[in-house]
């Protein structure tokens, strides 16, 4: 049987702490293979890596566990203990300086000063190693929403180390979140210079050389990177610039290579709208057709009952106010590591043979449609799960789900539409970014219960509501594992 990542950790972490590092560390690792950017397994390898010795690189483990979740207290002190252990007295008293701000526990803090303070002053250390530890606790004091240190502490990175690109584009992006855009600018060229093929800081220079209207300087950069969503980008640019028919024509050159690419599925869909004619681009050019509505009714005798033994379970489950990187304002959001489809149990384990269940009638009603999105429907039925908890003028902005095939929502509580249709959910082939007034929108006002599929490429928001009462859902999305390509 395989293993679901949590249950993985879990066991572990059973066998480091029985003294079975080997077993543990092969757990460990099977984890990162499927994700890398696990906070705890990255961190308990580190100490495996400790144990055994392995300074420098329990070092980058412990660093990477850092930089994902600054919040969590044993992280830094186990990665300060690293610094300790290597001799990196400065970078360490520097890490720590960090650590004594931030209200940790003072007692463990001590102990680690009185370790370092006989030495900090005593060993050479490497420029090198201290940059990248510098650069490091500039993201973990970014995550944290501490700007002007972060903004600091890349300074000192690109101080002693001034080809260090990573860090100019770490820099440039505290920048930008300080709305210091030339400055921004400025060190995601300087990144570039020195590494003219380095995605991350074209991407983001894209963004503000777009927001300012410079669209042929934009395309370059994102034409220089020529992946999925750059190739997006590429498409509003010249949607910008009004070149109708190259739109047309690189859809076109790029339709096998970008079938199931949800970004430009999205944009083919509302270029096709706004032109009245469809693109070469197969996977659903008319999503708003695929919308599909049911109800738990359809399957339970006592809805009312059900939603709120389910939203009793939900309280159990972790929920990140207004989380970063999403748009969900005024509520709360499962974080990304959770997927309450993973190892369900309970309400969820029933929610999820419903889903199957509708999932199979949904596929049956549109078998007919020759478009990707039908024909090559996913193996399986691999769902990834989350919740929603909108407060009072809570709401989600315009967004796709780009990692998804089919999404839906299931509305466990909702809120009085009044004479606007608050807290309706309103889907539209308009973007953020290129949209036109006299394009169709869908408005669906969900009562208790309702099941709403659609397809992942199309667009959605929920409209805010004035009401104090939470609005609660359950999304989810069928993930991609075509079964044609």
């Amino acid at each position: 049987m395989t293993l679901t990542v949590e249950q993985a950790l879990q066991q572990g972490i059973a066998a480091h702490k029985a003294g079975k590092l080997q077993e543990a560390e092969q757990l460990y690792r099977a984890i990162l293979q499927i994700q890398p950017d696990h906070p705890d397994t990255n961190h308990n390898l580190g100490l495996i890596a400790i144990s055994a010795n392995q300074i420098e690189a329990a070092l980058s483990l412990l660093r990477t566990a850092l930089e994902i979740q600054p919040r969590t207290e044993q992280f830094w002190l186990s990665y300060i203990d690293a610094l300790i252990r290597l001799n990196q007295f400065a970078a360490a008293d520097a890490v720590l300086q960090q650590a004594e701000s931030l209200d940790m526990a003072a007692e463990k803090l001590e102990s680690l000063r009185k370790r370092l303070k006989p030495r900090e002053n005593s060993s050479p250390h490497s420029e090198a190693v201290d940059a990248e530890v510098y650069r490091s606790l500039g993201v973990t004091l970014k995550e944290l929403d501490r700007l002007e240190e972060a903004e600091a502490s890349y300074k000192k990175a690109i101080a002693l180390k001034p080809d260090y690109y990573e860090a100019h584009f770490n820099l440039g992006n505290t920048l930008k979140a300080q709305d210091k855009l030339d400055d921004a600018e400025q060190s995601y060229g300087q990144a570039i210079a020195l590494k003219p093929d380095f995605t991350p800081a074209l991407m983001n220079r894209w963004e503000l050389l777009f927001n300012r209207g410079e669209y042929e300087a934009a395309l370059n950069d994102s034409d220089h990177c020529n992946n999925p969503i750059a190739r997006l980008y590429s498409l509003e640019c010249l949607y910008e610039l009004g070149r109708i028919e190259e739109i047309y024509q690189r859809i076109a050159n790029n339709s096998v290579v970008d079938d199931t690419n949800i970004h430009v599925a999205a944009f083919a869909a509302f270029i096709a709208g706004a032109e009245n004619k469809n693109t070469a681009h197969n996977f659903c050019n008319n999503p708003l057709d695929f919308i599909s509505v049911s109800n738990l009714s359809d399957h339970l005798d006592d809805v009312d009952s059900f939603t709120q033994e389910t939203i009793a379970e939900l309280r159990t489950v972790s929920a990140e106010w207004e989380p970063a990187k999403k748009s969900t304002y005024k509520g709360f959001q499962t974080p990304d590591n959770i997927n309450l489809f993973a190892t369900p149990s309970g309400n969820f384990l029933q929610l999820k043979s419903i889903i199957d269940a509708e999932l199979d009638s949904y596929v049956g009603k549109f078998q007919g449609e020759t478009c990707s999105y039908i024909q090559k429907w996913p193996i399986g039925k691999n769902l990834f799960g989350w919740h929603v908890i909108l407060k009072q003028q809570g709401h989600q902005t315009p967004h796709i789900h780009a990692s998804g095939w089919l999404s839906g929502v299931i509305y466990l509580q909702v809120v009085p539409s009044r004479d606007n249709n608050e807290g309706a959910i309103e889907f539209s082939l308009n973007s953020t970014r290129c949209s036109r007034d006299d394009l169709p929108t869908v408005v669906h006002q969900p009562q208790p219960g309702d099941i709403v599929f659609f397809p992942s490429s199309l667009h959605h928001r929920t409209i805010p509501f004035s009401t104090d009462t939470d609005r609660i859902v359950i999304a989810f999305d069928l993930l991609p594992v075509p079964a044609s390509t």
